[in-house]
């Protein structure tokens, strides 16, 4: 039997997913382990595996596939852990990615509230501190051609500086390089000669790209993580070696796609923020089985809610990522996070004595109050359990005790006592809070970008994400809440059934007239390299799939767009048709009438996609039974519902007795051993043949 394993790493849990060639489904989780996330990694997988009573070496020695999507390069950058590192740039440009994109670097990737209060932003802590920032004498023009040679001299000098300084990893990254990169290319040969044990990063290979900046800032940061991240691999493929796993694993991309570990490694910056993007992939394939076009996907785990968009059957992408307020040239699901998940800290702000939740959040460890491992501050998952949501017995599957009074003495003290409120009210407050928070973030990936939420439906995954779905879908319009099967593990089984994908580009600027021969020139050549590198990686040609881009902008303007390109023949006709789809998805972009055809459109980018296909194993169907789900009821306890305004005794479901074709009448609380689901008043639930809950909000009456 042939296995197919994805793991995701997250802020509290691990969680692991599992599917045979037959279709056959095991997850599970276990705490993560910051310290060490490959130990983490292992538990989540030994849990698994006591569910399919098999022996950990057993399951990696049949694994197929084992597709990994970690936190280190998201945790590195946030801790500022990385390494020390140095730039090498043209004499005359170090001060680049310091000045960054004049005021928009103290702004980029911050919220409205926060942009607000202008006078209380800054830039970023710089990645590579000035003095660590050397110049060399070389000179290419725009067109690559060789206006001053490099100057070997120089380069011996700065990197005998350098290292001298104690320097682990250096980024190179000179004007034009991607026009002609020889001169990159000699100086990482150079310092490769000199000091063989500093990690290389070349703007050239790594980025392509059209924009000084935001290259640089790529390079940099990428030789900023790879000393870490790499380590990491390294330690993860060979403890998963020595276990029994007979290949090397894959590491999910935050674009969408998985590559092997020995590219992954050197593309560490491609991981920044991957693992919520397994949710998006795993929403977009279990979407198209069930007939879904227009989806929001909400992940919420321990740290954060995570939303994303999927239109028209498509995950939404951006061309560049923020991350630390520093713009960079890696692609990326489009995904809007805050910091509101279960191990989110509700807190009074001293001056306002206004109630708070998020962005701190007690993570792992210690984790929440109710966890019983020294955590001294209430959180939303405190909040979950006064309120009645969680069974103290059977959190986890009742590998977690949730301690009921602990939680309910640290609301008292810390909330209710400050605002003259109970515990129970303190509890619903940031029940509320949570939800309004949430509302918003979906109102800005949707609404703020011209989408209706009215016409999506709503998938509610992660460990806490379908305790709080019900509440902030209905407030949005939403008519049905989808909460699959996989909820708690959502992520990691869009890791595992990711297709592996290599990208390739190609910047050029230039005008209409006369592109149609150079266009058609770079896109067989870059066709040619996807297709000879998925090969190596063992795909035969019936499964690799080759998908064109064309970046396009108005003339003198920055703001550039991807065009899909189907295959075949470029011609000025079919090209003049790429304007005209251009200019729509402008106007979709930045509003009606914002196009201005008479500007002139140019060409800016060439983008091709290599996609080896993964076979998806199919996913049972059962036949739908009765309606009745009174024989899954486990028992009553009281949970409060605002709608209500009270506490009422409530039915509890057990998810493994559902069966297809149950309908849950609201007030009702649906338990699994990794999730819980909480069905409001006037709201109904039913079993889909895929186990997947459904439920219909009042939106939908």
């Amino acid at each position: 039997m042939s296995f197919i394993i994805g793991v995701d790493i997250g802020g509290t849990f691990t969680d692991c997913y599992v599917i045979n060639e037959k279709g056959s489904v095991a997850y599970d989780k276990a705490p993560s382990t910051p310290h060490n996330f490959s130990l983490g990694v292992l538990e989540s997988v030994k849990t698994v595996c006591t569910k399919l009573n098999k022996p950990v070496g057993k399951l990696l020695q049949e694994a197929s596939l084992f597709v990994h999507a970690c936190t280190v390069a998201t945790n590195t950058i946030i801790n500022h852990s990385g390494a020390r590192t140095g730039l090498i740039t043209t004499r005359g440009f170090e001060d680049t990615v310091l000045i960054m994109r004049g005021p928009w670097g103290r702004i980029a990737g911050l919220s409205d509230t926060e942009i607000a209060r202008v006078t209380r932003t800054d830039k970023p802590e710089p990645i590579v501190p000035k003095p660590l920032i050397k110049g060399v004498r070389e000179r290419v023009d725009y067109k690559g051609r060789v206006i001053a040679p490099l100057q070997r001299d120089d380069v011996i000098q700065v990197v005998a500086e350098l290292a001298d300084r104690g320097v682990e990893a250096i980024a190179v990254s000179l004007l034009w390089s991607f026009a002609n990169p020889a001169h990159e290319q000699q100086v990482r040969d150079i310092i490769q000669q000199l000091q063989p044990g500093i990690h290389v990063t070349i703007s050239s290979e790594l980025s392509p790209l059209l924009g000084e900046y935001e290259r640089t800032a790529t390079t940099v940061i990428n030789a900023y993580l790879v000393p870490v991240v790499s380590g990491y691999f390294d330690a993860l493929e060979t403890e998963l070696s020595d276990k029994g796993l007979q290949h090397p694993p894959l590491i999910m991309q935050a674009y969408g796609g998985s590559l092997p570990i020995t590219k992954a490694r050197i593309h560490a910056v491609t991981t920044i923020a991957a693992g919520p993007v397994g949710g998006v992939l795993g929403s977009q394939y279990l979407a198209e089985i069930m007939g879904y076009k227009n989806v929001i996907t909400a992940d919420v785990g321990g740290t954060s809610f995570d939303v994303g968009l999927i239109y028209e059957g498509q995950a939404e992408v951006s061309p560049t990522t923020i991350i630390g307020q520093y713009t960079i040239q890696t692609p990326r699901i489009e995904i809007e996070s805050i910091g509101a998940g279960g191990g989110s800290i509700a807190w009074i702000e001293p001056v306002t004595d206004l109630l708070r939740v998020g962005p701190k959040s007690a993570g792992a460890v210690p984790g929440p109050v109710c966890y019983d491992q020294e955590g001294i501050e209430p959180t939303v998952t405190d909040a979950d359990l006064i309120l009645g949501y969680l069974d103290p017995e059977y959190f986890l599957g009742g590998r977690i005790k949730l301690n009921y009074d602990k939680a309910r003495d640290v609301m008292e003290h810390k909330i209710a006592r400050p605002l003259g409120i109970s515990p129970e009210e303190a509890a619903a407050a940031i029940y509320d809070i949570m939800n309004a928070k949430m509302a918003d973030l979906v109102r800005k990936i949707t609404i703020e970008r011209g989408y209706d939420p009215r016409v999506c439906v709503l998938f509610a995954y992660g460990g806490a994400g379908p305790l709080h779905a019900g509440v902030y879908a209905e407030e949005l319009g939403i008519k049905e809440v989808i909460v699959p099967i996989t909820s708690a593990v959502h992520s990691a089984m869009g890791v595992a059934l990711s297709d592996v994908v290599h990208t390739y580009t190609v910047s050029e600027r230039m005008g209409l007239t006369g592109a149609v021969d150079k266009v058609s020139r770079h896109f067989k050549e870059l066709e040619m390299s996807a297709r000879a590198d998925l090969q190596d990686g063992g795909f035969a040609s019936k499964d690799i799939i080759i998908k064109r881009y064309i970046g396009m902008s108005y003339s003198r303007q920055t703001h550039e767009l991807l065009v899909s390109v189907p295959s075949g023949k470029l011609t000025p006709t079919v090209l003049e048709h790429f304007c005209n789809d251009f200019e729509k998805m402008y106007e979709r972009t930045y509003g009606q009438g914002a196009g201005q055809r008479s500007a002139g459109i140019e060409l800016t980018t060439l983008k091709v996609e290599g996609i080896g296909k993964i076979s998806k194993p199919f996913i049972a169907k059962m036949p739908l039974g009765s309606s009745d789900p009174s024989r899954a009821i486990r028992g009553k306890r009281k949970a409060f519902f605002r709608k209500l305004n009270r506490f009422i005794e409530t039915d509890i479901y057990d998810m493994d007795k559902l069966q297809a074709g149950n309908i849950i009448r609201g007030p009702a609380i649906v338990e699994t051993p990794v999730t819980t689901i909480v069905v409001h008043p006037e709201q109904s639930a039913r079993v889909d043949e895929y186990l997947n809950v459904v439920m219909e909000t009042k939106a939908s009456s």
